[in-house]
């Protein structure tokens, strides 16, 4: 019969090694789908501008309004992913989205134009959410 083998020498105290717990951080995929919805609001919106408005009145300064809106959001959004100072950035397109969200429910437009707006508003707020919650600067 085998005797057991002692690992220890009889006066070493036992040391028990526990795994570190793992750090709480912002998760890495929520801040490039963010960069994507903001990304993909002021495309949408530039889209909606040129194709779904109106050519009266109503749907050309809402046109106007809205490619404006939306071509300051694609650069802000271009200019996210390189060295300039994030957090600008994202109060640009966190401004837009909060103008877009007004203009859609304030303003006497058709519904097109009611839908592109508060569609492209909520994407771009809950994309500067995602974004600002996945970077840890």
């Amino acid at each position: 019969m085998a005797t057991p083998e002692r690992r220890t020498a009889p006066g070493t105290p036992a040391t028990h090694t526990v795994a570190p717990a793992a750090a709480a951080g912002p998760v890495p995929v929520m801040a490039p789908l963010g960069w994507v919805l903001i990304l993909a609001s002021g495309i949408g919106l530039i889209l909606a501008s040129w194709l779904l408005y109106g050519a009266g009145a109503d749907g050309m300064w809402a046109g106007y309004r809205d490619g404006v809106i939306g071509t300051t959001v694609v650069l802000a959004a271009m200019g996210l992913n390189t060295t300039l100072p994030q957090k600008p950035l994202l109060g640009i397109c966190g401004l837009a989205g909060i103008l877009l969200i007004l203009f859609a429910v304030f303003l006497d437009d058709g519904n097109a134009v009611f839908v592109s707006e508060l569609l492209a508003g909520i994407g771009l707020l809950v994309g500067v959410g995602l974004f600002a919650s996945g970077r840890r600067d």
